[in-house]
């Protein structure tokens, strides 16, 4: 039966087909999530332009820098500071289209990490509250917690149908890549070496660990056992120009994949980009469709949460001041500063919105109008 078995691999044709490299070099099958990428990279700048904004808090109609201002702007937390519980509380309403703000006993403002909620007709009840390591009992209504809710779910399912196209076009562009990259060749075995009594055993040990580590490693010698002959057919030398277009090819669709996401959230790509070229435009719509909806969702949340509808007719109320996202210049705003003054603005007022400390000179808090700057509860003066 050897004998037999020994003329059999002598005589018999190689096998048709092409052992594939793939299955002995190691090569990274990792695929990025490129519905997540983009999600997360737009939320991620909502969230960081949101946490820099001042939550100012007002009573009776003037504003004042109490306990409520300092828990949201100083210290919400032991944990955290403001910028941090801020961005986390942005971030979940954009990623997860809701976050839950719960205060606790000792005044601590935390954001849960994750929940159980109960739908009712006269009110939502908030269970099973976790944060950090820590699991919170009893039962919440949704009259007494800070619940942000927002129509990101159906943005995500548009975004993984969108998504969906993108990841094919950047795997027909990785595809494109890995062949370039790759390593063809022709292995011809003689007959004398088929015919070995451990030619399945040589032949696994070639393809599985020599060939293996010569198309892995940068500069190799690859030894070969009697009556083998292997030939390359193509090599990644030369191939530069295809390397590049090839890469290029998956960033741009990587960066379009973003700018479709910022579209979801109501940003300019040319924002997400950082295109010079109508910066200011960019600023002011992304401003406008985004940023101030979403300060305006928090700002009547934490108002009708923290103060009763008493205290807000009376002038209690939060405000998430979104003037601080953009940069201010001082020399180049002084035209606008004097013309603000003069209609009537305090220079507190003005310190204020340019993030300067208050002055306590007697006349900082005091109104000017037209161009002499006439005090405005005197009025105009009647001398001739």
């Amino acid at each position: 039966m050897k004998i037999i078995d020994w003329l059999g691999r002598l005589f018999r044709p190689p096998e048709a087909g092409v052992y594939h490299l793939d299955s002995y070099r190691a090569e990274s099958k990792e695929r990025a999530a490129l519905d997540a990428y983009a999600l997360f990279t737009v939320a991620h700048m909502i969230a960081n332009l949101i946490s820099g904004c001042e939550f100012r808090t007002y009573q009776n109609g003037t504003e004042l820098h109490g306990a409520e201002w300092a828990a949201l702007n100083i210290s919400p937390n032991r944990n955290q500071n403001a910028a941090a519980w801020k961005s986390e509380l942005v971030s979940r309403l954009l990623i997860s289209g809701e976050a839950l703000c719960v205060q606790l006993p000792d005044n601590q403002r935390i954001i849960a990490q994750s929940f159980n909620r109960t739908e009712h007709a006269d009110g939502d009840i908030f269970t099973d509250i976790q944060y950090a390591d820590m699991t919170y009992p009893g039962a919440y209504s949704v009259r007494d917690v800070v619940w942000l809710t927002s129509p990101v779910n159906a943005r995500a399912i548009w975004m993984r149908g969108i998504m969906e196209l993108y990841e094919k076009l950047i795997d027909s562009a990785a595809d494109r890549f890995q062949n370039a990259d790759g390593e063809r060749g022709i292995l011809k075995i003689n007959a004398v070496a088929r015919g070995s009594n451990d030619f399945e055993k040589q032949f696994n040990d070639l393809m599985n660990n020599y060939f293996k580590g010569y198309f892995n490693a940068k500069n190799a010698v690859l030894p070969l056992f009697d009556g083998y002959d292997y030939s390359a057919q193509t090599t990644g030398t030369g191939r530069s120009g295809t390397y590049t277009n090839d890469l290029s090819a998956v960033k741009t669709l990587a960066d379009e994949a973003i700018s479709r996401a910022a579209q979801v959230f109501g940003i300019p790509p040319s924002y997400i980009r950082g295109d010079a070229a109508g910066i200011e435009q960019a600023q002011a719509a992304m401003l406008t469709n985004c940023i101030k909806p979403l300060a305006q969702m928090i700002s009547a949340e934490l108002t009708g949460k923290i103060y009763s509808i008493h205290d807000i007719l009376r002038g209690c109320r939060i405000v998430v001041d979104t003037s601080a996202i953009l940069h201010h210049d001082l020399i180049r705003d002084a035209s606008g500063l004097d013309k603000l003054r003069g209609a009537g603005w305090t220079l507190n007022e003005l310190f204020h919105a340019y993030g300067l400390p208050d002055s306590t000179d007697d006349t900082a808090n005091k109104r000017y109008i037209t161009k002499n700057y006439e005090d405005a509860e005197g009025g105009e003066s009647d001398e001739e």
